[in-house]
């Protein structure tokens, strides 16, 4: 066995391709790159600044339909096997708050350098506009074909060309395509760490408003999960990292959803109650448009008033019964938003879903199919926000690669 091909040259495919030369120097590697340029999305990472993994790794940061088997694979990926990794190729980091790792330089591009210089090196073959649409295993080879017409031979192949976010940086779904066509499981995909689309008049003039909150989505009255921090509100729905990190719950199975918003989430539903009612006291002779003066976002206020029924704001606090203002405090702690969906492909960072952790061994090579290994989005694997998804590429890769030069 002496040439490698690898699918993709994204994170996976090229920490991959570089371990593998490092575990063994006699190998003859290729990428296949369906874009112009390997590494397009790595630029595009933690705002340009690429956050390269978490201090806080943990398997409750991430998401499947086989957890048990997540957890086993993620064992074999601590902190240091992805930092140990850009160590050796000269990149140093640092740690910012929430256990985000970047680059020392805060700079995508000289995590995309390093790993540009170590294919160079290695001297690891890469061809670019080449998008492969079928692969072929028969007697212990492989038969590549691309849309240019081109035909690869390969002894061994790895599979890291992503799920289908973000198409525009080359992950259009068909590396899921090539998998389920070679006979492997693949669970439903669906967007992840997106916004979501909802149904609520009031959301028409809130576009651009953000909140503190709490942010919970419940399926049928029961909470699929929860997260706290910056809400922001636009004209089709709720976006920011907590729905963000939510839309990773928003499963294809996943009927008649609803997020439930917090705006108030330091105080519990009595002591907002009785602060109201305080405020009412202090604020008697004023307007509803004055009442509460910074307790949250005005344009917020206006909406939930007007949402329980609280209008005019020309009318007098005194005015307020005291079952409206119960109303008022239930709402801005407990203010729904039915889902109707979530953003497309093309907003959304990572794919949920994909080819089935039991169709893999623990060395991310296929159970079916002898010398080929898959490696990163493609499957089904999805982690929050914070560098949870670089961190499952590099490691995948780093791992598949190493078996994959054995």
């Amino acid at each position: 066995m002496n040439e490698l091909m690898i699918i993709g040259g994204g994170a996976s495919g090229l920490a991959a391709a570089i371990s593998a030369a490092q575990a063994n120097p006699s190998l003859s590697i290729t990428i296949l790159e369906g874009l112009d340029r390997v590494g397009k999305k790595i630029l595009a990472t933690g705002n340009g600044r690429c956050n390269l993994t978490n201090q806080e790794l943990s398997p409750e940061h991430y998401h499947s339909s086989d957890p048990e088997r997540l957890a086993s694979l993620l064992e074999q990926m601590p902190l240091n096997l992805a930092t140990d990794f850009f160590g050796a190729l000269g990149l140093l980091c640092a740690t910012e708050e929430m256990g985000r790792v970047y680059p020392y330089s805060r700079q995508a591009s000289t995590v995309l350098d390093v790993l540009l210089q170590a294919l160079e090196q290695h001297h690891i073959r890469t061809v670019c506009g080449c998008k492969v649409t079928e692969i072929r295993s028969a007697k212990g080879k492989f038969q590549i074909s691309c849309v240019s017409g081109q035909r690869f031979t390969a002894d061994r192949v790895i599979l890291t060309g992503g799920g289908m976010a973000a198409p525009k940086q080359g992950s259009d779904g068909s590396t899921l395509t090539i998998a389920k066509a070679l006979g492997l499981s693949c669970k439903p995909v669906y967007p992840c760490l997106t916004a979501f689309r909802c149904s609520n008049s009031a959301l028409k003039g809130l576009k651009g408003v953000r909140a503190h909150g709490k942010l919970t989505l419940l399926e049928r009255n029961r909470v699929l999960a929860s997260e706290t921090g910056e809400i922001q509100f636009t004209d089709y729905g709720l976006s920011g990292i907590p729905a963000f990190q939510l839309s990773c719950y928003q499963k294809p199975e996943c009927k008649k959803t609803v997020l439930e918003v917090d705006l108030v989430p330091q105080m519990d539903d009595k002591q907002l109650k009785d602060y109201l009612f305080l405020w009412k006291r202090r604020s008697s002779r004023q307007t509803l448009e004055h009442f509460l003066p910074g307790l949250i976002h005005k344009k917020l206020l206006y909406a939930v008033t007007k949402q329980v029924g609280l209008s005019p704001l020309s009318r007098s606090v005194s005015s307020i019964s005291s079952g409206e203002l119960e109303q008022l405090a239930h709402t801005l702690k407990h203010w729904f938003f039915p889902v109707t969906g979530t953003l497309d492909w093309a907003q959304a960072q990572v794919t949920g879903g994909g080819i089935s952790l039991r169709s893999i061994h623990p060395d991310f090579s296929a159970a079916s199919i002898p010398g080929l290994y898959l490696a990163g989005e493609v499957l089904d694997v999805v982690g929050d926000c914070g560098g949870y998804n670089l961190h499952w590429a590099w490691c995948s890769g780093i791992l598949a690669g190493q078996a994959a030069a054995k």
